[in-house]
């Protein structure tokens, strides 16, 4: 196979990440940004990744076409259902708000991939998100990882691991579980975020959802292993706490990724006891405070970007809801970047509109 033979292989396989024009725009230098939903989907090339990460979907699930129907075909693409969710979440709107703001907005419905001003309907949307299931939003988070590791913002040398947990809005959530009562928290009946965090940028870099009942550290090896596999990230420094604490993962750690881990050694399994001395008492709590960036990430997902605030049934619009959050967080620290503020990375106050023209 010459080199030209392999560019087009490469460049024509469905599972390869797009690359959009991600150049830097001109420098604003007001007190905020305050980017409009148009505005947000163009800077971040939001059309591109869900696209991409709808035909990534559809390679891994291969079904049947749809069934021949009387009426009207659908003029909507998948594409544009998931970049309308994505607005929902990052200005958090109603569904009939959003429905309502896009067909009262021809450039952010344009924006999002809607054609001759038509914009679907709330039922329709709501339908149609829900059969999208979790695969293309898992997917364009992973597309959003991608553009800021080619920007060199996500560099995946300094990794955090932790959970948090998501309250269920139904009682009968057949999905849900209670989760195990802490000294300063009691039981929590909903689901559990397992988040992979890089340190220096204060972004997730991967991320799975399950019952809350479930334990911290299973799932330690796959975010791990998910991100290693789709970003190849040279990871250095894997950084927990005690939940964390177990031999397999401390092998894996030292044997596959050849990396260091600074995994907080919890003394109150198996009668364990301290013979360390003052001094590495003190060197490793130097270490182990550089641990508090991903409870600082969880407060700001919650407080400023919604991450509970969902009324959803069901682990698949857990996993809908989770991932639509972290893409926009991914997508505000692009937005910052790509207009020359880092300094707002991190602000979704600042950098998207508060109040968007009616």
């Amino acid at each position: 196979m010459n080199d030209s033979t392999a560019l087009s292989t490469i460049t024509t396989n469905p599972l390869t990440p797009p690359e959009p024009d991600l150049n830097a725009l001109p420098a604003r230098l007001t007190k905020r940004l305050w980017v409009t939903p148009a505005e947000f989907l163009l800077t971040i090339q939001a059309l591109v990744i869900a696209e991409w990460a709808i035909r990534v979907s559809h390679f891994f699930l291969r079904r049947l076409p749809e069934p021949s129907r009387r009426g009207p075909k659908r003029v909507y693409g998948d594409s544009s259902v998931l970049l309308m969710a994505l607005i929902q979440v990052a200005w958090q709107m109603g569904y009939e708000t959003i429905v309502d703001y896009f067909r009262s907005h021809p450039e952010a419905a344009l924006a999002a991939g809607f054609v001759d001003g038509r914009v679907i309907s709330i039922g329709q949307y709501w339908e149609r998100r829900l059969a999208l299931g979790l695969w293309p939003f898992w997917f364009f988070f992973i597309g959003m990882v991608w553009q800021l590791v080619r920007m060199k913002i996500v560099h995946g040398v300094d990794v955090i691991l932790d959970s948090t947990t998501q309250h269920a809005w139904f009682h009968d959530d057949p999905d849900a579980g209670w989760s195990f009562p802490k000294p300063w928290k009691g039981p929590v009946w909903g689901y559990k975020v397992h988040t992979l965090l890089c340190r220096w940028s204060e972004l997730p870099i991967m991320f799975l959802v399950t019952p809350a009942n479930w334990h911290d550290c299973p799932l330690a090896i796959p975010l791990l292993s998910l991100a290693v596999a789709f970003f190849a990230f040279p990871i250095a420094v894997v950084r927990a706490d005690a939940a964390y604490f177990s031999y397999a993962l401390l092998g894996y750690i030292h044997t596959s990724l050849h990396a260091g881990f600074v995994i907080d050694y919890n003394l109150r399994k198996r009668g364990k006891k301290s013979i360390a001395t003052l001094f590495f008492i003190r060197q490793w709590r130097f270490h182990m405070k550089f641990r508090s960036v991903i409870e600082r990430h969880f407060a700001w997902a919650k407080c400023y970007f919604g991450l509970e605030a969902a009324r959803w049934k069901g682990l698949v619009a857990a996993y809908q809801h989770t991932a639509l959050v972290y893409s926009v967080m991914l997508g505000i620290a692009l937005t910052a970047h790509r207009f020359q503020r880092p300094d707002l990375a991190g602000s979704r106050m600042k950098v998207l509109a508060i109040n968007t023209p009616a």
